[in-house]
């Protein structure tokens, strides 16, 4: 066998085989989920922690279950109250790619009691891989708020505005609203001098 025929009969098909292989692993990631859970601060309310579950993959998992019930509505600011909730270990039906749920998670000391150093939360779920068969995936996460315990507290835009509108706190807003209510009350005169 010369080196052109060994080309053309063995190394040209197996050069074929890997990237049709590569290409396969390609999409195959690209329509995969990718769930994340996680817990981040309300960007609105700054004493509130939401809990985030998304899918960042490709992919839409469905028939999606939970190891254990993961706590929401978990109130208290310096010690926990008692009432909280969970998202049951059934789960969700599906979760489309770049779905996301937001829950109110509640405040630090309530899901710090729930969580105490971390609780590991298994997702089980069923999606289609990029040839159409049903795969089984799992992602495993740890949760916990540990890591917001000393994260300063802002007020949002959006509620600074709403607070200096109503608030009792002379602001800027407010000051301006004053200034304008004298201009009016001086164009109200002005143009009473003028008609009477």
């Amino acid at each position: 066998m010369s080196l052109a025929e060994f080309i053309a009969y063995v190394f040209t098909p197996l050069t074929t085989a890997l990237a049709v292989w590569v290409a396969y692993l390609a999409v195959s990631k690209g329509t995969e989920p990718q769930l994340l859970a996680f817990y981040q601060p309300n960007p609105d309310v700054p004493s509130l922690i939401d809990l985030v579950i998304e899918n960042a993959g490709g992919g839409s998992a469905y028939s999606v279950a939970l190891s254990v019930p993961v706590p929401v509505n978990c109130f208290g600011i310096e010690k926990p109250d008692k009432d909280a909730g969970s998202i049951p270990v059934s789960g969700f039906p599906s979760v489309a790619p770049s779905q996301r749920f937001v829950f109110n998670g509640g405040q630090y000391a309530g899901l710090d009691s729930q969580l105490k150093d971390g609780l590991t939360v298994t997702f089980s779920y069923k999606y289609r891989n990029a040839i159409g068969f049903e795969r089984n995936g799992r992602e495993k996460f740890v949760l916990s708020v540990k890591h917001l315990q000393s994260m300063p507290t802002r007020t949002s835009a959006d509620q600074a505005i709403v607070d200096a509108l109503k608030g009792p706190n002379n602001t800027t807003v407010q000051e301006i609203r004053n200034e304008l209510r004298v201009i009016a009350g001086h164009l109200a005169s002005i143009a009473k001098g003028r008609v009477g």
